[in-house]
């Protein structure tokens, strides 16, 4: 099996206690999103790097469906006009066959403003809101098509530059949420081989693998 391949892939049609960031939970009505887990074997890139390259999958995937423009938010949002239209998560598995890879993404797809929860309807979009008619199985067969792509070895480093240039935060002053300790304000300048967000702080530059971040 040739390094980073789609080894599986796993459909449901609603998801009712979905997590996202945070712990945040992920709720999908019936009908209305593309949920798919992806089974990498081996394993593509590290988990933080890979769901990078992801967003990358999931914006050119929308745009060959018609949904061009898409923003990346790190670590893990893909937005469209201003509105979380997607996500993903990464979990790795190692192994002596070089471990695994599961990737679950989950993009709002005929949703209107109304089936998207009170607590969450002010951020979040859908491809229907945007204008966009999409057959499920048609986005399903380009994004898998993508997330292929990105896997591949050669193709990683501009996948990155892209998201690069897709990204909603890079240059912009930001707050990292840190646990216990105070939240460090600085600006958002990069991200790393790995996946990290570079924030350039009062200290210097920190490399954040996980947090809550915010523009101001």
């Amino acid at each position: 099996m040739d390094a980073g391949a789609i080894a599986g892939i796993v459909v449901a049609d609603e998801q009712t206690a979905g997590r996202g960031t945070q712990g945040r939970t992920w709720h999908a009505p019936r009908g209305m999103s593309l949920l798919a887990s992806w089974i990498f074997r081996p394993a593509p890139a590290a988990p933080g790097l890979f769901v990078l390259l992801a967003g990358v999958a999931v914006a050119r995937a929308l745009a060959r469906l018609g949904a061009a423009n898409a923003r990346l938010k790190w670590p893990n949002d893909v937005e469209v006009e201003g509105g979380k239209i997607a996500g993903a998560l990464a979990h790795a598995a190692t192994d002596q066959q070089g471990g695994s890879l599961v990737l679950g993404i989950g993009v709002n797809v005929h949703q209107l403003r109304d089936d998207h929860l009170p607590e969450i309807r002010e951020h979040a979009t859908s491809l229907a809101i945007a204008g966009h008619d999409v057959d499920r199985l048609a986005l399903l067969a380009a994004l898998s098509a993508e997330l292929d792509r990105v896997a591949a070895g050669g193709a990683r480093a501009d996948a990155l530059e892209e998201w690069r240039a897709r990204a909603t935060l890079l240059g912009r002053p930001v707050e990292v949420a840190r646990g216990g300790r105070p939240p460090l304000v600085g600006t958002a300048v990069d991200v790393d081989a790995e996946g990290a967000l570079i924030v350039q702080g009062p200290a210097g530059r920190e490399r954040i693998v996980t947090g809550e971040v915010r523009p101001l």
